[in-house]
Parts: C-alpha cells; sequence; structure tokens
C-alpha cells in the first residue's frame, strides 16, 4: 500500500510540473499534452452569476500558486484580470468575472475550460450549452479587461463568506450620489464619444480644467478614459478615450440604457457605470 502511495505521488508531481514551451521530440509532446490534460479544469458560467469556484482539485494541486489575481487568455488574446479569493480551502474567482457575458455573448449559460499554463494564468475555452467551441471575438489590438484595484488589499482576505452574491463585484452606493440615467445614442455608440450632462451633473462632479477620468464599470473593469469640456452650442462633457473599447466589450447598442455615477465634489476623478440599470 505505502508503494502505491509513493508511486501516485510521483506520477502527480511529474503531471504538475511545468509545462514545456517548446516540446521537441514525440516524449516531450505526449508528456506536454498529459500536463495539459491534467491541469484543465472545466467550470459553469451562470450569466446570473458575478463569481465562481474553481474546482476543489486545482485548489489542491496548485492552490499554494494562486495569487490575488489571475489573468485568463482566450485563443485571440483577449485577456480577462479578475480577482482572486480563498475561502474555506476553495478558490474563488469574482470582480471581473462576469465580464465574460456580455464579450461572448453568453445569453443562456456556457461551459467553461480552464487550462492553468502558470502562475496566475489560465487558458480560456468556452463552449455553449450544447457544448460547440465557440470562436473568440477578434479585436485589434486584442482585448484587455483590468479590475478597478481602488481598495482592494494585496493578500488574501479572511473570513469571506463563501456565498457567490457577497462575493460578487457591486459598485459602493456611496459613489451614485450623482447619478443620471440616459438612453445611449447613436453618437454614443458609434463615435467614440459618451455625451454627459452639464447641468446637475458636470458642474457639480468634475473641475472644468479636468482632462482625465477613470470610468468603473459594473463587472469591476476600469477604463481609462479622456475628459472633454464642452461650450458651444451648451455646455456638456464628452468621455472617450478607452471608452470605445467599452462600447465593443460590453456589447453596448443604441438605445441601452445606462446609469453614471459621480461624487458631488467638483473634483471627481472616477466614474461609475452600471449598465441596464
Amino acid at each position: 500500500m505505502a508503494y502505491n502511495d509513493i508511486e501516485t505521488t510521483l506520477a502527480l508531481e511529474y503531471l504538475r510540473a511545468p509545462l514545456n514551451p517548446f516540446p521537441l521530440t514525440d516524449h516531450e509532446k505526449y508528456v506536454n499534452d498529459m500536463r495539459v490534460r491534467y491541469r484543465t479544469y472545466y467550470l459553469e458560467y451562470n450569466v446570473n452569476d458575478g463569481a465562481v469556484m474553481i474546482p476543489r482539485m486545482f485548489a489542491n494541486d496548485f492552490g499554494g500558486e494562486i495569487c490575488r489575481i489571475a489573468n485568463l487568455i482566450d485563443a485571440n488574446d483577449n485577456q480577462f484580470e479578475v480577482l482572486v479569493e480563498k475561502i474555506n480551502g476553495n478558490i474563488y474567482l469574482t470582480h471581473g468575472w462576469a465580464s465574460l457575458g456580455d464579450f461572448y455573448n453568453l445569453r443562456i449559460g456556457a461551459w467553461l475550460a480552464l487550462i492553468y499554463t502558470a502562475v496566475g494564468q489560465f487558458g480560456l475555452m468556452i463552449q455553449d450549452r450544447v457544448h460547440k467551441v465557440l470562436t473568440p471575438p477578434t479585436h485589434v489590438p486584442p482585448m484587455k479587461f483590468v479590475i478597478d484595484k481602488f481598495g482592494i488589499p494585496p493578500h488574501f482576505v479572511d473570513d469571506l463568506p463563501e456565498s457567490i452574491d457577497l462575493i460578487s463585484f457591486a459598485h459602493d452606493g456611496s459613489n451614485f450620489r450623482l447619478a443620471p440615467e440616459k438612453a445611449l445614442t447613436y453618437y454614443d455608440v458609434c463615435t467614440g464619444f459618451l455625451m454627459l450632462p452639464y447641468d446637475g451633473f458636470g458642474d457639480f462632479a468634475f473641475h472644468e480644467a479636468t482632462t482625465s477620468i477613470k470610468l468603473v464599470d459594473d463587472c469591476g473593469n476600469v477604463w481609462n478614459c479622456n475628459l472633454i469640456f464642452v461650450t458651444f452650442p451648451c455646455k456638456h462633457y464628452k468621455v472617450s478615450g478607452e471608452w470605445a473599447r467599452l462600447v465593443a466589450a460590453r456589447r453596448l447598442s443604441v438605445g441601452l440604457n445606462i446609469m453614471i455615477g459621480a461624487q458631488p465634489s467638483r473634483r471627481s476623478e472616477s466614474l461609475y457605470l452600471i449598465i441596464d440599470p
């Protein structure tokens, strides 16, 4: 029995060894293929969940290597940065996880394969509900989702609840003291500029000399934008920069309702977005 335990341990350590980026011989290719299979974990994507637990086998095999931030990378080099939480020996992907739904147009859920390739990095393959492999969207340059790290401690937090709802990203309500809603226009969606009102919003939120703004969406991603104060034919603000990338990444369309939040400080450096509130 002891011999079998030792044999199993050695086999597992062999499979857990790092992948060979340049396998040459048939043996090296076979070993690499077996390691990829061993490092592949299957997850359900539920469109109503803002977080997911990775199978416990991953926590047992590689949980000691994972840090606070993980990166999921698909075949077209689109990248998703997600926050990692460890709760009662389980590993959860939280802030940023919900971004996959809009980006891959996962209306009724999907099956995901995560291939653990290196410390904090996963290859990503997605199948629809009937197990048809989805072709990732093509963007030039590839889309890169980055989560807002403001207020996130660098270390894992103890005593978090084991609840998908409670560990999913949610905006702080205090960031919506100013909170106009609007239906997106053709100009907002197609020109790369989001129009925001001055009266009752911009005049309380921004200094007229402000030229850059951080936009945090309702999945926890941050988009670095430019803020333009316009005086003709009437005072208003335009948001540009990565706004156009956000429109493409989240598949925003004309007529969709959004809510924009800000603090009434006249010195706001961040905006907060809720899509279809």
